[in-house]
């Protein structure tokens, strides 16, 4: 069963999910109890940007009255206001391939997070894609681990220990000697449908099959009957050349899709990232044709980013004198030869987007009783550090700082500095480039810069004030 519920401490909604026994076969029950708690180690154990995150794990107490006195575990992980992927196409139908090649590769990167530390996820499908609604985009996040299968004796890329985790559920073993069936049919691998072992080609396969699902608006595989699913995955190759060949995409997209999907799980790419950038190096060549399901444009290349290493504050004076106000707009605003956006603080946060929308941040303007401006930088999209320490899903800093970006696989994103300003006469003054801007304190009473550097994208984050209201037509009284 799972809730829509709300955390009290930090006032932000939640999801709950609470496990609930099946009647009857006591194998079943202790299986699906076991994958559940399992489910809540391994989000534990993820923090890639596109990957469901979990606040809290506990037990609640059973009903002696109704003969159940075992405790009931339930996880509590963020609320996704986005709805799923499933829901998107059936609301919406095909995708562009731009907004395919985009959620897919965020879920390969996130696949491969899990992979590394040994789980595979075994259940992907697009009810199992969540999405989180940031401005006129979503973020699409990997849920669902309920059925994850842990392999045995797994390296962990991020301590380089061996895992000898001691919350993996057993291999579905019921009380009859079979092996219980976990996966979706639409979506399985031909190993899961034959109950044999799975490695992570077995989730590159679904996720190539969600690919397809999304440009041609169905699912190609659709039988219930089991042993029909599997007999058709044989001729995979032939299924998805003819579902897509309406749509005139490049062969080379094509070929790998047939790839991905091949029958024999040695036969597809092997890593998940790897299938990710494959495909979109496969599309992007496809510019300028009149179907809405082809545009998409490549993804931007980063080049070098200079920031300054040091910020001198400004002094108190220097809103009086040679700086330019600033007032609170819609879309951009021409500050200091650049573009920046003014970024509203609501329901306690701003999401902002730069380097392309490669780097996607959630800023939280904090209280501190000290005095000092605390600012809260979550990565959507990537991990965030401070210089020299170590990557992770969110930082804190007082003051000025600058945070790094980092990608999957520790590759270098960009930088991005923040920086609170320096109040002066009812104006919140920043330095950009050559220019000097000041914002009133009437507009925004709390405001920080966020700037991806020269020749980047730039957010003010701020609280919005209240405005007098104008006054039009009004002739002045002479006395």
């Amino acid at each position: 069963m799972v809730y829509l519920g709300r955390d009290e401490r930090l006032a932000r909604p939640v999801c709950i999910k609470v496990f609930t026994r099946f009647p009857g076969d006591p194998g079943i029950s202790q299986t699906s109890y076991e994958h559940f708690v399992q489910e809540a180690f391994a989000l534990s154990r993820l923090t890639h940007p596109n990957t469901l995150r979990i606040y809290d794990f506990g037990h609640l107490p059973g009903d002696p009255a109704n003969g159940d006195d075992d405790k009931i575990p339930f996880h509590v992980s963020e609320y996704m206001n986005g709805g799923t992927l499933a829901q998107l196409v059936r609301e919406r139908g095909a995708q562009p391939a731009s907004e395919m090649l985009r959620v897919t590769h965020a879920i390969a990167d996130a696949l491969a997070e899990a992979h590394t530390v040994g789980i595979i996820h075994r259940d992907l499908k697009p009810q199992n894609i969540l999405f989180a609604a940031l401005g006129n985009s979503r973020l699409a996040k990997l849920a669902d681990f309920g059925i994850a299968k842990w392999l045995e004796e797994s390296d962990d890329a991020l301590t380089g220990e061996r895992d000898s985790f001691a919350a993996r559920a057993g291999d579905t073993q019921v009380v009859s000697g079979q092996k219980m069936a976990m996966y979706s049919p639409s979506w399985a691998a031909p190993e899961q449908l034959a109950g044999q072992p799975v490695g992570p080609s077995a989730d590159v396969y679904s996720l190539a099959l969600m690919a397809i699902y999304m440009l041609i608006g169905r699912p190609i595989f659709t039988d219930d009957d089991v042993y029909e699913g599997y007999r058709k995955r044989k001729s995979s190759a032939s299924i998805v050349d003819l579902a897509l060949e309406p749509l005139g995409l490049p062969r080379g997209a094509v070929t790998l899709l047939q790839q991905a999907v091949a029958f024999d799980p040695n036969a597809r790419p092997q890593q998940a990232t790897e299938f990710g950038l494959a495909l979109t190096d496969a599309f992007e060549p496809v510019t300028g044709n009149s179907d809405s399901r082809l545009e998409t444009a490549p993804l931007p290349k980063l080049a070098a980013i200079e920031l300054p290493t040091s910020h001198e504050r400004l002094p108190i004076r220097a809103a009086a004198r040679g700086t330019r106000r600033v007032s609170v707009a819609p879309g951009t605003v021409d500050v200091g030869g650049r573009t920046a956006r003014f970024a509203p603080v609501t329901d306690g946060v701003a999401d902002v987007a730069g380097l392309g929308g490669t780097a996607r941040l959630r800023i939280t303007l904090l209280p501190s009783a000290t005095g000092k401006r605390q600012v809260h930088v979550k990565g959507m999209t990537c991990f965030v550090a401070k210089p020299g320490g170590r990557p992770t899903v969110a930082v804190q800093v007082d003051d000025d700082a600058m945070i790094d970006l980092v990608g999957p696989g520790n590759t270098a994103v960009g930088r991005v500095r923040i920086t609170v300003g320096t109040p002066a006469a009812g104006h919140t003054v920043f330095r950009f480039g050559d220019e000097q801007i000041a914002i009133g304190t009437e507009e925004c009473p709390d405001v920080i810069l966020a700037d991806f550097g020269q020749g980047a994208e730039a957010a003010f984050v701020y609280t919005p004030g209240v405005l007098p209201e104008p006054v039009h037509g009004r002739k002045r009284r002479h006395n």
